[in-house]
């Protein structure tokens, strides 16, 4: 499932932080037009090539943007994020990284994002309102890290400051990165200053922007973006429109670029199309319907059958109505564990079945959730071994009327 986009569906403003041994991707739940989103959903993964999701519950769902997420030295965390309805910053509690979570307090600000300085060992937020917060560093305080100490004002040249702010501490300079241009046209781009000092001055480098819109390469209005570092090399993960529909500011996938810190400056190495190769990390399972022979009832054009075993998170089968079926001939009879089935929104509600068959004639139920609708990242993953050369999945109906799928993955344990 790793690749460019990272994970199926449309999540933008992705977060990528790592508590213990597994990495939180926290996004925007996207492809909702205008105002209100979807159910907030972190993506978790432990080796980068399989990934989990979960809901965060405790958060005012359709309404958050851009959560983030920090480990206070209290051990409890603290997700910030920004109200899609008073343009606001807020931040909440919780005891684990997928919560739930409690509101905690009010902070304003625009695109709030945490940062712990290794300098100081303080952490603060930093707005796309040109701001950095310096938040309640007593950890036996009753507001720790919910209450604003101090207001800073970054100062420098922070040219096309528009919003999604994001701090780099690296050799002793402090990388003060934004998304510049507009979200919804294809002028949106990462930006970056350079400062010794946390509130700067900070001069724009050089070769900034250091990421923008590249159509040979697919890449349409790429920002808002966070950066961690995995095996010593850094991975700048953003989001980038979606080309069928773009140029947008609704339906917006999670990406990956590598990217390195070197003389003072942060060069782009290379676009990641599939982090789990780039990183030579294997996966639990091996997809066996990849690039086999796919047919459907009915298929829209441009979103024909085929683009469910493609490996592309980024194209898709759908239809005008449901219910329509989607069926892969694996080609021969295959021992298998697993079926996953990606929905374009995986948080809305659908019902569906899942049927194999070794002859085309008869048909044997591998899961039925066709009597009560589910969300479709709950059911996503089905578990249990079969043998099969055909692998047919039935939407029955859905909240958009219709049969839409990113993917359907036939998995073999490695």
């Amino acid at each position: 499932m790793a690749q460019n986009p990272v994970v199926p569906g449309y999540f933008a403003d992705p977060s990528i932080k790592k508590f213990g041994d597994t990495y939180y991707m926290y996004s925007t739940t996207d492809g909702y037009f205008s105002g209100n989103d979807g159910e907030i959903l972190v993506w978790t993964t432990k080796n980068l090539a399989d990934w989990d999701v979960q809901s965060v519950p405790g958060l005012p769902h359709e309404t958050v943007w851009a959560p983030a997420v920090i480990q206070g030295d209290n051990g409890k965390y603290y997700l910030y994020c920004q109200s899609s309805v008073d343009y606001s910053g807020y931040v909440y509690s919780g005891d684990s990284p997928t919560g739930p979570f409690k509101k905690e307090a009010h902070l304003g600000g625009f695109d709030i994002e945490p940062f712990r300085d290794p300098v100081s060992g303080k952490i603060y937020v930093i707005s796309a309102g040109r701001e950095l917060f310096l938040m309640d560093n007593d950890v036996k305080s009753p507001t720790y890290l919910t209450k604003i100490e101090k207001k800073l004002s970054i100062k420098g040249n922070l040219f096309d400051y528009t919003e999604g702010p994001y701090l780099v501490y690296k050799d002793g300079l402090y990388y003060c990165m934004w998304a510049g241009g507009r979200c919804w046209e294809t002028s949106y781009k990462v930006r970056y200053a350079v400062s010794k000092n946390i509130d700067g001055p900070y001069e724009e480098a050089s070769n900034s922007p250091i990421l923008k819109t590249d159509e040979k390469a697919g890449i349409s209005g790429p920002g808002h973006h966070s950066i961690t570092e995995i095996d010593g090399r850094s991975f700048m993960f953003y989001h980038r429109q979606d080309l069928a529909k773009g140029p947008t500011c609704d339906y917006r996938f999670s990406a990956v670029s590598e990217v390195e810190f070197k003389n003072g400056k942060i060069n782009l190495v290379s676009y990641v199309d599939d982090l789990a190769k780039t990183l030579n990390k294997k996966g639990k399972y091996t997809n066996l319907a990849l690039n086999k022979n796919a047919f459907a009832s009915s298929q829209n054009a441009g979103f024909e059958a085929g683009k469910v075993v493609d490996g592309r998170n980024d194209t898709r089968w759908t239809t005008s109505s449901a219910p329509s079926d989607v069926t892969i001939d694996l080609g021969q009879e295959f021992s298998f564990d697993a079926v996953r089935v990606c929905f374009e929104y995986p948080d809305k509600w659908v019902t569906f079945k899942i049927e194999t068959s070794t002859d085309y004639q008869n048909w044997q139920l591998y899961a039925d959730h066709s009597q009560e609708a589910v969300q479709g990242y709950k059911e996503m993953l089905q578990t249990k071994t079969e043998k099969a050369r055909y692998v047919k999945v039935t939407v029955n109906n859905s909240e958009d009327r219709n049969a839409s799928l990113w993917e359907v993955q036939v998995l073999k344990n490695n």
